[in-house]
This record gives structure tokens, sequence and C-alpha cells, in this order.
């Protein structure tokens, strides 16, 4: 299976292997971290440790998934990705970053470069996003990226800022952006 791997100005996207998933365990169950995802059981470490093959198979099935987001010195700042936005047929981007990148940019930068995967590489025609509706430094990169504010809707058993943008309405940023791929048979 080809996995893309996008480079940009300061950092490297690439699909998770399985090294990565211990310190994404580690990122999903920070209470801060935490603070605007909607309420649920606890994740499991064994579980997230175990979820490779499922985050491949979603690859494969739809040519687009979470993406782990990498300072170009190979420290794990995050995740970001496109999927499904949840109980609907919409894809969605979202991302998610370590305490310690925060203020930085990252997640500007990769959702830039995954809005323009999305777009270039898949025939989605339409992207949306939902924050929880205190979640401003989030809403914030959103609209940076180009996404427009439609409604306040329910979403993920929260009331949510729901942004979209289509197709039509998307111009690629002439931030850096290289895309490669990667063989992989990792399962």
């Amino acid at each position: 299976m080809q996995l893309p791997i996008i480079e940009t100005e300061r950092l490297i996207l690439r699909p998770h292997v399985q090294a990565d998933l211990e310190t994404v365990y580690l990122m999903v169950t920070d209470p801060e971290i935490r603070r605007f995802f909607p309420e649920g059981p606890d994740i499991k470490r064994e579980n997230v440790l175990a979820s490779l093959p499922k985050r491949l198979g979603f690859w494969r099935e739809n040519g687009f998934g979470q993406f782990g987001v990498f300072e170009k010195s190979g420290k794990m700042a995050g995740y970001c990705g496109l999927k499904f936005l949840d109980d609907t047929e919409e894809e969605e981007i979202y991302y998610g970053f370590f305490r310690d990148f925060w203020g930085k940019g990252y997640a500007t930068e990769s959702a830039t470069a995954a809005l323009r995967f999305g777009f270039q590489e898949t025939p989605l025609e339409r992207i949306v996003a939902v924050t929880h509706t205190e979640n401003y430094a989030s809403q914030k990169v959103l609209k940076k990226i180009g996404l427009k504010h439609e409604k306040q809707s329910f979403s993920y058993g929260m009331e949510v800022n729901y942004f979209s943008i289509e197709r039509e309405n998307y111009t690629p940023s002439d931030a850096p952006y290289t895309l490669s791929f990667k063989e992989t048979d990792d399962e």
C-alpha cells in the first residue's frame, strides 16, 4: 500500500507506524488536551497500541486518514488528518497537539497541508470541521486555513461550531508542501 508523506516548512506528516502509538496514547489521555473532547469512556492503552491495522485499513479504504505530525527532528508534535464526521458521510479535518507545541502555528501548518491533500489527492468536494464552542484557538485555525463558520450544531455528544469549505472555494496556500509516497506492508 502506498502511504503519503507530506513535508511542510517545519513539519513531516505521515501515517502512524506501530512505534508511534505509545506516544499517541500519552497525548490522547492528557486531561488538558482532552478538555474540548467529547465525554466518553476512558481510552485504554492496549486499544491504542493495537489500532494500527484499523488505522491503515482506513487509509486503504478511503484514501485519507490520520497523519502523525512530527518536527523535522523526529519528535512527534501531534496528529492531523481527515476522517468521517461523527455519524455522517461528511469528511472532517481534525488535529490535536501536545501542550509543548501549542502556540507555535503547527496546527495551522499541518491543517493547511491536510486540507491541500484532501482537495488535491482525493475526490472530496467538501471538507468540514467541528470544534467545541469554547475552543477559540481551534476555531481561529479553521478560519486561517479557509473554512467558514456555517452554524452551531450538535456532534460527538456536545454543542459545536460547524465549519466548512467547498472544493470550488479552495485555493492552495503557497506555503511549502512536498508530497511523496512510501510503500508499506506494515499492518
